[in-house]
Order: structure tokens, then C-alpha cells, then sequence
């Protein structure tokens, strides 16, 4: 207000001003204008006096229109102490000019006037005015100030300095716990406002605390369960940096490496050098590409040896995670350890022997396809001995398959004990034992001899007794040998031609060495050729079946016939069944001719009693292989040719050989009660030639006993087999069992025969084997006696 006030009084003092010296030059102008026209000193210099009697003027001049100067005076500038403040303010002088016109001269000019204005001089009445208003605001304001300064210490600050106080003391911790008490004379007001929101404040905070309370501690205790998880998972986690530091590890990835978890914050991954078994500076690249998000995740397998010295093989994932205010590799491994070493089971299984853990034929094949190659390569020779047991199926079916077992695992040993390490020893399949020989000689007559000393050094120890619960066992082993390479023949046919030299051996008496030669390759050959012969005889329906009737001894009736293959090549004539019975077996084609041969012989049956030439009693013997027997599905396929044809009751008995029979016995007594059932019964072919079945007779559900031709051919001459044909016989008919004789050709045979009891013979005596309509014509004799 006082600096509004003294601008206005400076307004004023300059309006004030500018009207004096207005008034001065309408006073002095006409004295002035006389003394110019009538150039009159005195009088000019009597104007320049009196406007130089005015204490704000200092200079005055008076000049004519030509410029000269008639009078001028001055006075000195008196010295103030506001003459800086006026420069401020305003200008320090002030000159004014005024014309000089004379009356009826028009607008023409005489001269002029002209006068400075000291105006620091002029103001002194404002600055003196000023000062007093100054003063006395000073004054004023000072007071005021005293009295505001005591009215807000008394009614403000004092009681704001209190709340302060009380502020200070709050429990920040229990907020709710303390009060801001109200100040007297001012609880209405605003500090009583103030208080009563501080306090709202205050329970605000407290509920707001105890809300972070119980987050604070359902955090904590989630983060004790997550970690009680982590902990507790059956997998290693943790968190590393891109410095290669752990920053987290739960407890399993801890004690795997023999650490707490505490020890595992910032232990770097070069730390576990002692256990990790791959290449830290990779596991580190890996955790960088991941971290800078080259790549979204790597999964990767690990080597460990845990703090027990354990090897464990590990599957990690490593993963990107944002923790916190950096971003880490996320590492999370599951122990693998049981799942490789199924996996190297499965792989050692693959290859290997699960007995004898010898290498199996697919290792064979592979690592002889490599040593034949390095044979040719490199220009030596190398042999392939093929080593089978003899009358190791008298073991297994007298002693039982552990103790077989043994004598296997045992005769590994020593044959892995025979040979040089850089050898290989491989187990076919049951007691079929391959060996390879490697590097032998470069000249083969050479490394057929050193293979020769080998394989002999084999039979050798296969031949030593075998102890087994205080029992001395003894095998022998037939020994085939081909030397490689040869004629480039491949690993197949190297085993095959092993395989045929061993047979060799077998058909000259077992227990020896044989080698491989060109007659065993061409017969080799030709069963290649014929085994692709059969093939196009089932497809070609080439088979064919003959019957060989079954005559009674005594009435010499025909009471049945035994179904016989026959084949009839369109090309080689007639082939024996000798020859190729036994490649039926081989191939496994036996299975699917054998289930024609049935079907035939089903059909014949039906025929037969169609016509009315089957009588009651009598019955078709059908011969069934060992492989067909053992199927699966053997009872079934039976059943269903059976339910195809409407059969004369019990009229199909079915041959099999004692080895069938000794195999799985419990298997075979199922199998043959199901077809029983049914009607089937069963002859008992070849007996006495094979293994001793006697005991199992009692269980077997067989009918017939058939005598091998073997023992009726010298029976007439030979005391032995009269001795044993007689036993048999006898035996059959204390079984309750009939007796066929087989190969009956000549009459005093069949002598002896009746005189032991035989029932029934078959043979050339009566007839040989005929085709169908020669049987049927057969069966139309008169009682279909044989003679």
C-alpha cells in the first residue's frame, strides 16, 4: 500500500511540475518575445533572472530566430542525497524550449527560450513526503509484525509445535496405538480438523499395516511352501547369472554336491569342477545364449559324480526367468541315472546274450561285416568257427534248464578263455556258440591251420567235465570252420556255410572239427533251390497225399492208414520225402504244408465215409511236425478244420515224435487234452529212437505206439532188436495201449511180430504207400484183408 501510494504522490509531483513550468512559460514568453523584437538586453537578461528565481531552474538561455544569444544565466546544482534515487525514478534534469512569437506577426518566430529543470530539485517536496509515509509504514509494520509474530506463536505455532512433538512419538510400527490429543480453544477449528484426520489417519495406517501384516506373512509363508516344494522336489533347480554364479539352489541340488544351500549362493559353476564331468566353459556359453534370448530354452544331458563319488547322468532344461532386477538362466536337472542304465541294459541286451552276456547274432553280423572288410582291405585271413553242443537236450530234459544254464554259462567262460581278446565269441541260440577269429595269417592254407589248432583247443575244453552240485557233467562239441574271406561271400553266408560244416560233423559222429568245402556248398545250394521249389509247390498245389494202410496182425483187416506227403516236381519227377521233409523243417514251410496235409486228409476221411468204405473203429493217421505242434495257435487251427468237415466219429488220430513230447511237457499234455476232447487221438511215431519218454506215457493221453522201422528191418536177425521190440510191445499192452509196427516187408517179420503181441504192422509186406483213388480202391475189397 505505501509503495502504491508514494507512485501516485510521484504521479502527482510530476503532474504538478509539468503545469508549473507550463504556467512559467506563458509568464516569461511575452517579456521574452518584447526583448528579442526590440533586441533589448536588459530586458533579456531581466526574464533569464527571474526564471533563474525559481530553485528547480538552473540554466536559462534567450536567443533571436537567427540562433544568437540576447541573455543566458545559470545557478550551480545544489548536492542531494536523492539525486541516484531520482535517476531511478526518472530523468535527472528536464530542458523545456518555448517559441517567441510577437503579436500581429502571424505564426513567424522571433526566437526562442529555453531552461533546464533540475528535477531531483523539483521532487524534493515528494522525497521528503516519502520519507515520512516510509517511516511511519516502517514503523506501523514492525509493530504489527511483533503483534502478528506473538498472536500466531500464542495461537498457531505453539500449538503446531505441540502436534509436531506428539507426531514425533508415534509408534510407527503401531500407528494405531497412539492419539493426537486435541489443543485447548481448538477443536473446532482447523488444527482441531487436523487432529482428528491425523488420528483417522493413524487408525488408517494401522488397518493398512495390518493388511500388509497378513500379506507380508501369506507371502512368507507361500514362499516357505514354494521353497518347502523346490526343496522337496525329486529334481536339482537352481538359478545361475551370466557371470556363472548360483544365485539359487534348492536343497537336492545341494546335497548332491555335498553344499548347503547357503554355500550354493554365489558358488560359481567352475566350483563344481571336482563333480561335473562335461565342459564347463560350453555350460556357460549355453547359459549366456539362453540369458541374452538367442535362444528360447536348451535341453541337455549332463555327466555328474555326486559327492559320494557316484556317476549320475543328468537331463537339464535351462531356461530363461527374470529374478528380480536381472535375468538368469533357470536350471532344472532330473537324475536320468536309472533311465541310462536301462537304456545301456537295453543296448548291452540288444547286442548281448541275456545268459551268457556273450555278444548275440546281431553284434555278430555287424562285427563280422567289419572284419571282412578289414580282411580285404588289409589282405589276411581270418576264420568263423561254428560251435554246437552234443546231447546237450539230454542235460536240460533229464536235469532241467538251470543246470543246462550253468553248463552254458560255463562253456562261455571257456571259450572266451580259448581265444585272444581281439577274438569274438558270440552265442547264437541255445548251446550254438560262433566264434571269430581275427588278423590269422595273410597265406590261407596258413590260417586254415592256425584255425585248425584253435578250433581243436576249443573241442578240447568244451569236452572237460562240467561240476554242478557235486555232479560231473559232460558235453562234446561239433565244430564247423570256413575261412574269410572267400569268394566274397557275405556274413550271411559265411554263417551258413559254418553252419553246414558243423552239420558235417554231426552226421559223422560229433565231437570234431570239420571245414567248410565246395561239396558242402553245393549241397548248400540245393537246398536253396528246392527250399524256392516248395514254395511254388504249396502255391502250385504240386503236394499230394498217399495213404499206406495199417493192417491187424491177426485178422490182417485194414483198420486204418497213415496219410503220406508225396511230391511230384514238374520238372525233376518224383522227389523223396527224405530230402525234402527235412527242408520243409528248415525253412518253416513245414507249418504251412502241414496244415494242407490235414485239410487233405479231412477231406479223404470224408470222402471215405461218404461212400460207405470208412467202417466204424477205424482211423487216419496224420504225421504232425514239432514246429507245427508248438504254435500257438496249433489248437485252434485244428478246431476249425474240424468244424469244417463233418468227420466219422473218432476217425483222425495225429502222429508226433518223442521230441515233441519231451519239450514242455505240461505244455504238451494241454495241448493234446484239448484235441483229445475232441476226438483226436494220438500215435507215439519213432519210438524207442529218440529220448526216453517212458516215464511220460502214464500222463500222455496217447493210444499207439509205433515201432521205428529201424528195429523191425533186422528184427529176424538181430538179438537186440527182437529184445527190444518184444519190451516195447509188452510195455504198449500193459498200458492199455495198440502197437503199430512200421517198415513190415517180409512175412517171417511179421511172424515175430504176432508171436510178441503186435497189433498192427504197416508196410511193403501189405502195401506200400498208394494214391487216393488206388486206396479207395483198397477199401472196396472184400474186408480189405492185405493178403
Amino acid at each position: 500500500m505505501s509503495s502504491i501510494q508514494l507512485y501516485l504522490d510521484l504521479k502527482g509531483n510530476e503532474e504538478d511540475l509539468e503545469n508549473l513550468i507550463n504556467r512559467v512559460i506563458e509568464v516569461t514568453t511575452p517579456p521574452a518575445a518584447r526583448a528579442v523584437h526590440t533586441l533589448d538586453d536588459d530586458l533579456s537578461l531581466e526574464v533569464v533572472n527571474g526564471l533563474l528565481a525559481y530553485d528547480f531552474i538552473y540554466e536559462v538561455t534567450i536567443s533571436d530566430e537567427l540562433g544568437s544569444v540576447l541573455a543566458s544565466g545559470s545557478e550551480p546544482r545544489p548536492a542531494t542525497s536523492t539525486r541516484w534515487i531520482t535517476r531511478f525514478i526518472a530523468e535527472d534534469s528536464r530542458s523545456y524550449v518555448a517559441r517567441l512569437t510577437i503579436p500581429g506577426y502571424g505564426d513567424a518566430v522571433a526566437g526562442t527560450i529555453r531552461f533546464t529543470v533540475d528535477v531531483d530539485v523539483a521532487l524534493a517536496p515528494f522525497f521528503e513526503r516519502s520519507g515520512l509515509i516510509l517511516g511511519a509504514g516502517m514503523l506501523r509494520n514492525a509493530f504489527l509484525v511483533i503483534l502478528l509474530f506473538f498472536a500466531f506463536h500464542v495461537m498457531l505455532t505453539r500449538p503446531l509445535i505441540r502436534l509436531v512433538r506428539q507426531m514425533s512419538s508415534i509408534d510407527l510400527d503401531k500407528p494405531g496405538t497412539s492419539r493426537i490429543e486435541y489443543v485447548a480453544d481448538h477443536k473446532d477449528d482447523e488444527l482441531g480438523q487436523l487432529v482428528s484426520t491425523t488420528n483417522k489417519l493413524l487408525d488408517l495406517m494401522e488397518l493398512s499395516l495390518a493388511k500388509r501384516r497378513a500379506v507380508e506373512l501369506a507371502l512368507r509363508r507361500s514362499e516357505e511352501h514354494i521353497r518347502q516344494i523346490i526343496d522337496n522336489l525329486p529334481v536339482m533347480v537352481g538359478a545361475r547369472n551370466r557371470d556363472g554364479n548360483y544365485i539359487f539352489a534348492n536343497k537336492a541340488l545341494a546335497n548332491f554336491v555335498g553344499k548347503t544351500t547357503a554355500e550354493m549362493q554365489n558358488c560359481h559353476v567352475s566350483d563344481l569342477l571336482p563333480f561335473y564331468l562335461n565342459d564347463v566353459a560350453r555350460l556357460s556359453e549355453i547359459d549366456r545364449h539362453v540369458i541374452e534370448g538367442e535362444v528360447a530354452s536348451e535341453v541337455m544331458e549332463e555327466n555328474f559324480r555326486s559327492a559320494d563319488g557316484k556317476q549320475v547322468y543328468l537331463q537339464t532344461h535351462i531356461m530363461p526367468m527374470e529374478f528380480y532386477d536381472e535375468r538368469v538362466a533357470l536350471v532344472v536337472s532330473t537324475d536320468i541315472s536309472e533311465r541310462k542304465q536301462a537304456q545301456f541294459k537295453m543296448e548291452f541286451m540288444a547286442y548281448h546274450d541275456a545268459l551268457t552276456n556273450l555278444p548275440n547274432r546281431v553284434h555278430l553280423v555287424e562285427r563280422l561285416e567289419h572284419e571282412l572288410r578289414r580282411a580285404r582291405r588289409h589282405g589276411y585271413h581270418g576264420a568263423l568257427l561254428f560251435i554246437d553242443l552234443d546231447h546237450f537236450k539230454t542235460i536240460n530234459d533229464s536235469l532241467g534248464h538251470p543246470v543246462g544254464d550253468e553248463v552254458l554259462i560255463q562253456v562261455a567262460d571257456r571259450l572266451v578263455k580259448a581265444v585272444r581278446e581281439e577274438d569274438l565269441v558270440a552265442r547264437l541260440s541255445g548251446d550254438e556258440f560262433v566264434v571269430v577269429l581275427t588278423v590269422l595269417d595273410q597265406d590261407i592254407s596258413a590260417a586254415a591251420f592256425r584255425a585248425a589248432e584253435v578250433g581243436e583247443k576249443i573241442r578240447q575244453r568244451i569236452s572237460e567235465p562240467y561240476l554242478y552240485d557235486e555232479m560231473e557233467l559232460r558235453v562234446s562239441g561239433s565244430v564247423g570252420i570256413v575261412v574269410y574271406p572267400d569268394n566274397e561271400s557275405s556274413v550271411h553266408e559265411l554263417i551258413r556255410y559254418a553252419d553246414t560244416a558243423m552239420y558235417q560233423v554231426k552226421e559223422r559222429g560229433r565231437d570234431a572239427i570239420e571245414f567248410f568245402n565246395t561239396e558242402m556248398a553245393d549241397k548248400v545250394s540245393q537246398q536253396l533251390l528246392m527250399e524256392g521249389d516248395l514254395h511254388r509247390a504249396l502255391e502250385l498245389e504240386q503236394f499230394e497225399l498217399y495213404y499206406q494202410p495199417k493192417i491187424d496182425c491177426e485178422t490182417l483187416e485194414t483198420i486204418g492208414a497213415e496219410a503220406l506227403l508225396r511230391w511230384q516236381h514238374p520238372d525233376k519227377g518224383f522227389i523223396s520225402p527224405a530230402d525234402f521233409i527235412p527242408v520243409l523243417e528248415a525253412s518253416g514251410l513245414i507249418v504251412g504244408v502241414g496244415e494242407w496235409v490235414l485239410e487233405q486228409a479231412c477231406k479223404s476221411l470224408v470222402a471215405w465215409h461218404e461212400a460207405g468204405l470208412w467202417k466204424p473203429g477205424m482211423r487216419l493217421s496224420v504225421n504232425i511236425s514239432p514246429r507245427q505242434f508248438k504254435r500257438k495257435t496249433f489248437v485252434q487251427d485244428v478246431t476249425e478244420i474240424i468244424e469244417r468237415y463233418d468227420l466219422p466219429k473218432e476217425s483222425l488220430d495225429m502222429e508226433i515224435t518223442e521230441g515233441v513230447v519231451i519239450q514242455s511237457i505240461d505244455e504238451t499234455i494241454t495241448t493234446m487234452g484239448r484235441l483229445a476232447a475232441m476226438g483226436v487221438s494220438f500215435s507215439l511215431d519213432d519210438f524207442g529212437t529218440g529220448y526216453s519218454s517212458i516215464s511220460y506215457l502214464k500222463s500222455l493221453p496217447v493210444s499207439t505206439l509205433k515201432i521205428d522201422r529201424s528195429f523191425v528191418r533186422d528184427i529176424v536177425d538181430d538179438q537186440n532188436d527182437r529184445v527190444l521190440v518184444e519190451t516195447i510191445v509188452t510195455m504198449g499192452s500193459l498200458l492199455g495201449m495198440d502197437v503199430v509196427a512200421e517198415g513190415v516187408e517180409e512175412q517171417p517179420q511179421l511172424d515175430l511180430l504176432k508171436q510178441y503181441g503186435c497189433h498192427f504192422y504197416q508196410g511193403y509186406l501189405s502195401s506200400p504207400a498208394i494214391a487216393f483213388d488206388q486206396f479207395e480202391q483198397w477199401l472196396q475189397k472184400p474186408a480189405a484183408k492185405a493178403h
